[in-house]
């Protein structure tokens, strides 16, 4: 029964309910494609340059105005908001306002600092950048306030992603604490085995001097106390090995070549100068002198024109450009001469101009004016300069002429190692050309040889067969050109062993360098060390296919190859950090830049400006190790056809011929030559490491085995094998203990454990 003024509520039925849930479903729906809509509306107003319509074009106006170029992001919040939302995590609204506002305010801060600290700057951070930066700059000055608001963009940050700044620190320290003490124990072991080694090989050269000491021969040097130098040591050519030799004569040999007794070199002759083309410019260098009269007055009435008072006190002609020399009267800075230089290239009619303030060593400024008719420079009348053919040097290279005219040359020994860089077509392979020849014209084989890597196979095999190419890692029957940048890698490594031995043997004759040792050599009836002259013409293959191999072995003979008598000229066209490295840019002192593109590859290589001014076709700069500012040079021309008459000359008075100076220790058990592989030792030593510390990487293959290049081939041996394996896409390396204690045990059980497990990962 009903009592009055009370309703029953009456209860929905099924259908009404699915009803209205339909309802709600839709509503809900179109509140999420609206906001979706809405949001890619704002991301495209924002980021593309697209049709916006009166509303976007205020909105986005609205935003960059407020918010610079920060305001890029206000799209890419809200996107993540809503995904947040759709995956029913819940999401303060209050918070994410909060922080999307301070990580906005913050970054738009940073923009402002950045630009107002970097002159010229296009980022822009808008009037609320302005403001918070301002105020921050007030206070704690420009740095603090761009640090401070990168403090604060942090707790944006936190405020929007809820990244735990602190356990993600601590989880950061714990690795970095980890890797130092992994680092610092393999240190510690390896130091452990450098000394248990020195001493081994102190005891064994004892033994060795002790036991030699009753043979005739070492009386005979030891009849002279000042020299102490052990003959017995050093094996005159390489033999065959021999397994029945006997065991106290392989303790003995430490694999250390001396240059054989070859044939007798008196009778090689060198190339006459006649096989190479005569100069087609005859008579004086340069414009006539009316030219220089007309350009010389044109030149002062130029700075006149701009309220400057300077003379033209000299001029030299060269045969591509004439350097006109101005001393600028009292009063007048040079600054303001060297910024009209465009406008007095405008004014002459030249190509470009490049200027030198002032000229090192006198009291004017060089403007450097490219000449209306260019005058080629060969190879030929700079080898029969005075200059060149008087030279004391060891190694004499022609270079071409400088800008006023005299020929210019240097001493590769004293460079002492050369990089040469440039664009595609602006005279780089030529220039390298020039330097081979100046060599070849000067030195016999038994003075000098040439070790040619040539990735492009185009510039250098065209001296395929003289008789002084070398490669010390093959005999001089198989000795080629060197073409492909694995065989480059083996190469040099086996040059740093032969760089090793020479410093050995140096050692124990008591003499500094090669110099020294010739000297001696000469006086005790020894032969004479030649010199080696490494020629790379393209680096940046090399270093694009086997980058820390090859970085590693330039590194150490650019830092200890000069006193033994190796020099290093590397060349390539793309003078970019990647290629041209700091560790390589740092043990390179001289250096010579052809035409390049932009400013940036002229700092690369020079750390100056200069070589995007040139004009290209030999037009380069050099700086020698004691020059303070770059020297313009022209580049001298050999063609095809001079080098192919000289090579030819050459391979008919006989072919390559020299001494293994690193014995094959792939005969004799030891570790393999060519770098790419590894022995079972070394494998046994890598796999117990990674069993110790249950973990593997290129530096702790490094700590223990002292090279990075020795860690990376047992890297890649260890991947081979099956041993450790890389998930895709990931950067950490997966382990197979299980495979590694089997090939553990196997090794140990192995009777010969010095053969190579992998001849080879390259091939």
């Amino acid at each position: 029964m009903q009592r009055k003024g009370y309703y029953l509520y009456k209860k929905k039925t099924k259908k009404q309910r699915r009803q209205q849930k339909n309802t709600t479903n839709v509503f809900v729906f179109l509140f999420w494609a609206l906001a979706f809509a809405l949001c890619a509306w704002l991301f495209f107003i924002q980021w593309f340059n697209v049709s916006k319509g009166p509303y976007g074009e205020r909105v986005a106006a609205f935003f960059f105005t407020y918010l610079g170029h920060s305001a890029y992001l206000v799209p890419i919040f809200f996107f993540y908001w809503l995904i947040r939302c759709i995956k029913h995590k819940s999401v303060n609204i209050f918070t994410f306002l909060v922080g999307m506002c301070v990580s906005l305010f913050s970054i738009a801060s940073v923009m402002t600092g950045l630009r107002y600290i970097f002159k010229g700057s296009y980022i822009e951070g808008g009037s609320i950048g302005r403001e918070v930066f301002f105020f921050l700059q007030g206070l704690v000055g420009s740095a603090g306030a761009v640090l401070f608001s990168l403090a604060i963009l942090l707790t944006g940050v936190h405020l929007l992603f809820a990244i735990p700044w602190v356990s993600t620190a601590k989880y950061l320290m714990e690795l970095l604490k980890e890797d130092y003490h992994s680092w610092h124990d393999a240190r510690a072991e390896l130091k452990t085995k450098i000394r248990e080694a020195k001493e081994a090989e102190s005891k064994t050269t004892k033994t060795v001097i002790e036991n030699k000491q009753d043979e005739p021969a070492v009386a005979a040097i030891r009849s002279k106390p000042e020299i102490r130098r052990p003959v017995a040591e050093i094996i005159r050519a390489p033999k065959p090995y021999d397994k029945q030799e006997n065991s106290a004569k392989k303790e003995a040999a430490e694999n250390i070549v001396m240059p054989s007794k070859k044939a007798d070199m008196k009778d090689f002759k060198l190339p006459p100068v006649s096989i190479l083309n005569d100069p087609k410019n005859e008579g004086i260098l340069g414009p006539s002198d009316e030219e220089i009269a007309m350009a010389t007055a044109l030149l002062e009435n130029t700075l006149k024109s701009f309220e400057i008072g300077a003379t033209v006190t000299g001029v030299s002609p060269g045969p591509v450009v004439t350097r006109y020399e101005i001393k600028p009267d009292p009063g007048v800075r040079i600054s303001n001469i060297v910024a009209i230089a465009n406008d007095i290239a405008l004014a002459m009619k030249a190509r470009g101009i490049r200027v030198e303030a002032p000229i090192p060593g006198k009291d004017a400024i060089g403007f450097e004016i490219p000449n209306d008719h260019a005058m080629m420079v060969t190879v030929k009348e700079i080898l029969q300069d005075p200059k060149f053919t008087e030279s004391k040097a060891v190694m004499p290279i022609a270079l071409g002429r400088y800008a006023d005219g005299l020929p210019a040359t240097t001493a590769l020994e004293k460079t002492p190692h050369l990089l040469i860089a440039g664009a595609t077509n602006s005279g780089k392979s030529i220039c390298l050309h020039t330097i081979i020849m100046s060599i070849l014209y000067t030195k016999k084989p038994d003075e000098v040889k040439f070790l040619m890597i040539d990735p492009k196979r185009l510039e250098l095999t065209l001296y395929e067969g003289i008789p002084h190419l070398y490669d010390p890692k093959t005999t001089c029957e198989d000795v080629n050109v060197i073409t492909d940048a694995h065989g480059a890698v083996k190469s040099l490594q086996t040059l740093v062993k032969v760089m090793e031995k020479r410093t050995k043997i140096m050692e124990l004759a008591k003499v500094k360098n090669i110099e020294g040792y010739n000297k001696w050599a000469e006086q005790n009836s020894e032969e004479k060390m030649f010199y080696v002259v490494v020629i790379i013409d393209e680096l940046a293959d090399l270093m694009l296919q086997t980058r820390a191999a090859i970085e590693d072995s330039i590194q150490r003979l650019a830092q200890m190859a000069r006193a033994v008598g190796i020099h290093l000229v590397l060349c390539t066209q793309r003078p970019s950090v990647n290629v041209i490295t700091g560790v390589i840019k740092a043990n390179l002192p001289s250096r010579i830049a052809l035409q390049v593109a932009s400013k940036t590859d002229s700092r690369v290589i020079l750390d100056s400006l200069g070589a995007d001014a040139l004009l290209g076709k030999g037009d380069m700069l050099y700086q020698g190790t004691s020059d303070q500012k770059p020297h313009r040079i022209q580049g001298a021309y050999v063609s095809e056809t001079e080098i192919s008459s000289v090579a030819d000359f050459l391979r008919e008075q006989g072919g390559p011929d020299y001494p293994l100076q690193i014995a094959q220790e792939q005969q004799n058990g030891g570790r393999p030559q060519d770098g790419l592989g590894a022995s079972a030792e070394e494998m046994t030593q890598a796999l117990t490491l990674i069993l110790e510390r249950r973990r593997v990487s290129q530096d702790l293959l490094k700590a223990h085995f002292g090279s990075s290049a020795r860690a990376t081939n047992i890297l890649s041996v260890l991947e081979m094998k099956g041993y450790i394996t890389k998930p895709e896409g990931s950067n950490r390396w997966e382990i197979h203990f299980d495979l590694i204690e089997t090939g553990l045990a196997e090794l140990k059980e192995k009777s010969g454990g010095n053969e190579p497990l992998y001849e080879t990962v390259y091939k």
